[in-house]
């Protein structure tokens, strides 16, 4: 009796053991597929450089950690790994893309691989970040600007003229002096962030004085005397003479004509009418006077018109003197 009970104890003993043999066996399993799973990934690093010729070159690595294939499923930068890419066992996949202004956040690659293990599907989701302090502000080196000097002529207007247009921004400051700063992303040489420029030196150079133009001087208008004529009874008519006479003097300082005061007679030249009995200016070397009655009540008898002329003799000169020698 006791020997039956023994057998069957022993006999349930080893079917509990098969049982635990097997749960176990089947978690081993388990967790082997789950650590096989997860130890598919992307180790994704990105890193900035300065770029030839200013910007900043952006390296992103994708690095397959497991032997076999995968293709890239999902990607958020498309245009540095598009979706569909494929990387061979253990690759280390290199792309990189060029950054002309600097950003002002982060920027990070995020991308999804996918491998097919023993027919299953197996994803992973990686990224990386490259903050905005990794954008170095030397990597863009610019010339600073050549501002030009405005100097008008007169004392103490020297001043800048326009800032060329450019990366940077400028102020006028109190004292007269400028300052230009580079823009963010940017640098003038040996790492300087602003330029100063000190106030301009007025170069005082007087105004040029205009040219004094003298003033137009009118001739004033000689208007003939008016002459009464005397009282004639109807159809009488006064007979009247006429005359000039010039004074030509050496030289054309001198030169001089004058017509005879009359009554009834009316004496022009170039038509314009004559002031009688007094010396007029002969301002040409020749001098035409004309003569006519006054009206109908004068009749104007003998010569009517005198050409004057004048010479250009010139005048004599003083005797020289010879100085006493003392002999």
């Amino acid at each position: 009796m006791s020997a039956g009970r023994a057998g069957r104890r022993t006999k349930g003993s080893r079917a509990v053991s098969r049982i635990v043999t097997l749960v176990l066996a089947l978690g081993f399993a388990v967790v082997g597929v789950a650590g096989a799973a997860s130890a598919h990934h992307n180790t994704v690093t990105g890193t900035v450089t300065c770029k030839q010729g200013g910007g900043w070159t952006v390296t992103w690595k994708v690095i397959n950690s497991e032997t076999i294939s995968e293709t890239i499923t999902a990607s958020n930068r498309t245009s540095v790994l598009p979706v569909g890419t494929v990387l061979t066992g253990s690759q280390t996949k290199t792309v990189t893309e060029t950054v002309t202004t600097k950003p002002t956040a982060a920027i990070n690659l995020t991308v999804t691989g996918k491998w097919v293990r023993d027919g299953q599907n197996i994803y992973s989701t990686n990224s990386d970040v490259v903050e905005v302090a990794e954008f170095s502000d030397g990597c863009n080196v610019v010339t600073a600007p050549t501002v030009p000097v405005v100097d008008d002529c007169g004392p103490g207007n020297a001043r800048f003229g326009d800032v060329p247009a450019g990366p940077w921004t400028s102020k006028l400051n109190p004292d007269g002096s400028l300052t230009v700063t580079a823009s963010s992303g940017y640098t003038f040489p040996n790492g300087q962030k602003s330029v100063s420029y000190p106030k301009p030196v007025d170069s005082n150079v007087a105004c040029p004085t205009p040219p004094v133009t003298p003033p137009v001087v009118t001739p004033p208008v000689v208007t003939p005397p008016v002459v009464v004529p005397p009282e004639v009874l109807p159809a009488q008519v006064l007979v009247v003479k006429a005359g000039a006479r010039r004074l030509d003097k050496c030289g054309r300082q001198g030169d001089l004509f004058k017509v005879n005061k009359k009554s009834g007679v009316v004496y022009t030249a170039k038509g314009k009418v004559l002031r009688q009995g007094v010396w007029l200016k002969a301002r040409t070397r020749t001098v035409t006077v004309r003569a006519s009655a006054a009206d109908a009540t004068y009749q104007l008898r003998g010569k009517s018109v005198w050409k004057l002329s004048f010479t250009r003799k010139a005048c004599a000169k003083a005797p020289e003197v010879a100085p006493n020698t003392g002999s």
